[in-house]
C-alpha cells in the first residue's frame, strides 16, 4: 500500500510526499489534513508525526515507503504468518511456552556461537555473565519432562558471526515438539503449517509448490546423487577422505567425517536441491547427530532431519535424544572440539540434564527460521525485506 506524507496544506490542496517526490493533491472536504500526517491514497489517515520537514533520505519513512510501500506491505504479511502460525498450533492442542533468551548456557553446537551478556542480578551485586540462547530448545524439553506433552515457541533468538542474505545475528526461530511423537509427524505438522501460511498470503498460486507429494532423502543417498561418491556408513574416515578427494571435493588432513560431509553438502548438494520445490533431508549420521537419538535399527544413523524449501535449509529436528549419560558424553566431546577450534566454550547446561534424568518421553521436536519462510513463501531473496530494523539499524 503506498503512503503519502503530507507536508503542508494550501486552501482545499495538500502538498504530498511519497517516494521522494512531491506533488499537489486535492484535499477531500471531509478530510482535516496537516503537515506531518500520514494518509493512505483514500484518504485513509494512517497515524500522525509530530515531523515537519522533508524525511530524512536515510530514515525509517523513506526506507520503508519505497517501492510503492513494498516493506510495509511485507510487515502485514508477517503478522498474518504469525498469526496464522499461533491459530495453527492452538487449534491442534499445542501450548504455547515462553522460554527466556537469555541463559547460563547457550548451547554447544559446533558451528553456533552466542552473543555474551554482562550483566548485575541485583542492585550492587556481583557481575555474572549470561548468554543470549541459539534456541529455546533445552528449556523446552525442561518442560517436557515437567509433563507438558504438545508445546511450541515462537520467539526471538541470536547468533554471533552470522549476517548475510538469510541471516541476521537475531531472528524469530518457531519450534515445537511432541512428547511420543515421531520426526515424520513433526514433517506433517510443517507441511501442514507451510501450507496454511501460504493460502493465506495468498501465494498458494505461486511459484514455489507445496501442494504435492514432500520427497525424503537419506544423507546418503544425497551425496552420492549430487555429491558424486558415496560415504558409505561414514564410519571410517579414511574412506570417506578417499572417495570424496576422488570425486573433486578438497579434503584437509586434519578434517573429520562430519567436516567433509558439511562441505559436500554445502558445495554439491544443496546448490542442486534448489531445483525441488521441498525436500527433506533424513537419516543423518551419527557423526552429524547433534541432539538426535540413534536410529532404533540402523545405530550409525540418527533420527535427524533437515527440510529445505527451494534450496534453502528452513528447519531442522530430531527424533529428540533423552538419554542423559549419551547427551553429557556429546556435550563433552563438542566443548573439547570447540576448544580444539579456538571457539568460545560455553558452560554445560546441568540443569537440562538433570531434567533428561528426570525423564523425558520419547520426543520428537524442531526448529524453523520464521523469517527465511516468510521470505520464500513471499519470493524474497534477502531477509532485510521481511524485518523491519536489520542488525544494521536496530
Amino acid at each position: 500500500m503506498a503512503i503519502w506524507r503530507v507536508l503542508a496544506v494550501q486552501q482545499r490542496d495538500a502538498v504530498v510526499w511519497r517516494q521522494g517526490q512531491t506533488r499537489h493533491v486535492p484535499l477531500p472536504d471531509d478530510v482535516d489534513a496537516r503537515p506531518g500526517d500520514l494518509f493512505s491514497p483514500t484518504w485513509q489517515r494512517l497515524g500522525h508525526s509530530l515531523h515537519r520537514d522533508f524525511p530524512h533520505p536515510d530514515g525509517d519513512f523513506t526506507r520503508l515507503n519505497a517501492d510503492n510501500g513494498q516493506r510495509l506491505a511485507t510487515l502485514h504479511h508477517r503478522a498474518r504468518l504469525l498469526a496464522t502460525t499461533r491459530k495453527f498450533f492452538d487449534r491442534r492442542g499445542f501450548l504455547e511456552v515462553d522460554p527466556p533468551v537469555m541463559a547460563l548456557s547457550p548451547g554447544l553446537e559446533l558451528h553456533l556461537d552466542a552473543v555474551e551478556v554482562a550483566l548485575r542480578a541485583g542492585m550492587g551485586g556481583e557481575p555474572v555473565t549470561r548468554h543470549l540462547v541459539t534456541s529455546p530448545e533445552f528449556h523446552c524439553k525442561r518442560l517436557l519432562s515437567a509433563g507438558l506433552e504438545r508445546i511450541y515457541s515462537l520467539g526471538h533468538v541470536f547468533r554471533s558471526g552470522e549476517r548475510g542474505q538469510w541471516h541476521n545475528p537475531e531472528f524469530a526461530m518457531l519450534e515445537w515438539y511432541r512428547a511420543g511423537g515421531s520426526w515424520q509427524q513433526i514433517v506433517r505438522d510443517f507441511q501442514g503449517l507451510a501450507r496454511t501460511c501460504q493460502k493465506v498470503l495468498g501465494q498458494d498460486a505461486g511459484p514455489l509448490d507445496l501442494r504435492g507429494r514432500w520427497p525424503v532423502l537419506s544423507v546418503r543417498a544425497a551425496i552420492r546423487r549430487f555429491a558424486g561418491f558415496d560415504p558409505g556408513r561414514c564410519d571410517d574416515a579414511g574412506l570417506v577422505k578417499r572417495r570424496a578427494r576422488a570425486a573433486g571435493l578438497q579434503v584437509d588432513a586434519q578434517d573429520a567425517i562430519a567436516d567433509v560431509l558439511v562441505r559436500a553438502l554445502a558445495e554439491r548438494v544443496e546448490p542442486r536441491l534448489a531445483a525441488f520445490p521441498v525436500v527433506v533431508l533424513a537419516d543423518w549420521p551419527l557423526c552429524m547427530a547433534s541432539l538426535a537419538r540413534p536410529h532404533p535399527q540402523k545405530p550409525w544413523l540418527a533420527e535427524r532431519f533437515e527440510i529445505y524449501l527451494a534450496g534453502i535449509e528452513i528447519a531442522n529436528g530430531f527424533g529428540e535424544l533423552v538419554d542423559p549419560l549419551e547427551q553429557r558424553r556429546r556435550f563433552e566431546a563438542d566443548l573439547e572440539l570447540r576448544q580444539q577450534l579456538g571457539r568460545p566454550a560455553y558452560p554445560i547446561d546441568e540443569r537440562f540434564l538433570r531434567a533428561l534424568a528426570d525423564g523425558v518421553p520419547q520426543s520428537a521436536g524442531v526448529a524453523v527460521g520464521v523469517d527465511r519462510l516468510l521470505m520464500l513463501l513471499l519470493g524474497l531473496s534477502d531477509i532485510e525485506a521481511v524485518l523491519a530494523f536489520p542488525f544494521e539499524r536496530a
